[in-house]
């Protein structure tokens, strides 16, 4: 006799693989989805850097068409053609 639903093996919210039941004991349950762990890791080194990102750019100074901010000081890149 089964109690309750049968279960599907979940898919993994970022790269859309079935995760089976040995990898759910290393799996992250986040806001209903789960993830590979190695995923979830990887979602949350880019949520990080793209805010970091974010929060520069609010410093930058916008002067026309140009952007001047630390990062951008100094000699053009080589192979830098604005011709």
């Amino acid at each position: 006799m089964q109690y309750g639903n049968p279960v599907h093996a979940p898919v993994c919210g970022r790269c859309k693989k079935q995760m089976n039941m040995a990898v759910l004991k290393e799996g992250v349950y986040q806001d209903s989805i789960w993830f590979h762990t190695a995923c979830h890791r990887e979602g949350a080194d880019q949520l990080y850097r793209a805010t970091r990102l974010a929060n520069m750019l609010k410093e930058v100074k916008w002067e026309g068409d140009s952007i001047t901010s630390p990062l951008f000081q100094g000699d053009e890149p080589p192979g830098l053609n604005a011709d």
